[in-house]
């Protein structure tokens, strides 16, 4: 007696594939995305126009805003030497409170030297300094001649006297010095001829 043998049927990955899932209650199909529309040339400009508007309008603030600092800083670049200055005026009106009071001139003098002295270091802490004249040869550049006087001291074109210091800023002059300047030597006079020596002279013409 043969016996059948029994063939089983295998399951195939495709018989598998085949089955549905079913979607689980509660979930919901997502929306189809909508496409965006391009922009049209002409859109394009118009973004472009009000995007270049936009900037322009913020330059034009910042340029505002670092002009009025600009002028602010100008405005008070010089406050720290004019306090200086206002100590040194106050050096001043002490000296001139006590002259009025003071029976010493000499006490009234060493007072106004030391408001001098003073002066003169706040102005060289800015570098400002006095330009050097007396005795040196005319500069054009940082002399300006009042007048020219004869000198038998001082050679033609030597500064001979001055009449108001000028002052360098950082090596720039900010004002000249007033001078007077030797022409040199003065000329000889010239002799005179006498009654006689005029007739003599005609006489040989």
């Amino acid at each position: 007696m043969s016996k059948r043998k029994k063939k089983d049927k295998p399951e195939t990955d495709a018989a598998a594939s085949t089955e549905l899932e079913e979607p689980a209650p509660g979930d919901a199909e997502a929306p189809p995305e909508t496409p965006q529309a391009e922009e049209t040339p002409a859109e394009r400009i118009e973004t472009l126009h009000e995007e270049n508007l936009r900037l322009m309008a913020e330059l034009r603030n910042v340029r505002q805003r670092a002009q009025r600092e600009k002028e602010e800083a100008l405005k008070y670049a010089e406050a720290d030497f004019a306090r200086e200055l206002l100590v040194v005026l106050d050096d001043l009106e002490r000296t001139l409170a006590s002259i009025q009071s003071a029976g010493n001139v000499q006490a009234v003098a060493e007072g106004v030297r030391i408001v001098y002295e003073h002066f003169l270091k706040v102005l060289r802490a800015h570098q400002i300094e006095p330009i050097e004249a007396l005795g040196k040869a005319f500069d054009p550049d940082c002399h300006a001649a009042m007048m020219q006087q004869p000198s038998e001291e001082h050679p033609p074109g030597t500064v001979m006297q001055e009449l108001a210091r000028g002052y360098r800023m950082h090596g720039r002059v900010i004002r000249p010095s007033n001078v007077v300047v030797s022409s040199g030597p003065p000329a000889p006079p010239q002799e005179q001829e006498t009654p006689e020596e005029k007739g003599e002279s005609d006489a040989d013409i």
